[in-house]
């Protein structure tokens, strides 16, 4: 899977919302088959347009690694985006991140509508809650 680093490269070489719009739906293509067991109501994230499901698993070394899977095209896209930003990092890294402030920096939470950006901080606070 990509780095962060690598999603501001991706995301700097796009220069309007359209390009953007297909980089997400690119990278959710990136997004790791997730199993239709892991499809359960315990792993889903409610307050989505789409159905959303989200996991963590504890590394030996304290790191977090998460997986998901989503309905829809530009959700999964974004949840491919909170991943990589999340993904290898210990619970005190996660909680110390300001994703929307990255968000902003990649320029993707511009053209969102009101109940996608509700989303999204549910999707946040998912991943900051493991």
């Amino acid at each position: 899977m990509l780095s962060q680093q690598t999603l501001f490269e991706l995301f700097s070489k796009q220069h309007n919302w359209q390009d953007r719009y297909r980089q997400l739906i690119a990278l959710a293509k990136q997004l790791p088959d997730f199993a239709d067991e892991k499809k359960i109501e315990a792993n889903q994230v409610y307050g989505c347009e789409n159905r959303v499901w989200l996991t963590a698993n504890k590394q030996s070394d304290n790191t977090f690694i998460f997986q998901g899977d989503s309905e829809g095209r530009i959700v999964k896209g974004l949840l491919t985006v909170l991943i990589i930003i999340a993904n290898n990092k210990t619970a005190e890294q996660i909680k110390a991140l300001d994703f929307h402030a990255i968000l902003k920096q990649l320029k993707i939470t511009d053209e969102l509508s009101q109940s996608r950006l509700q989303g999204l901080d549910k999707l946040i606070e998912r991943i900051k809650s493991q």
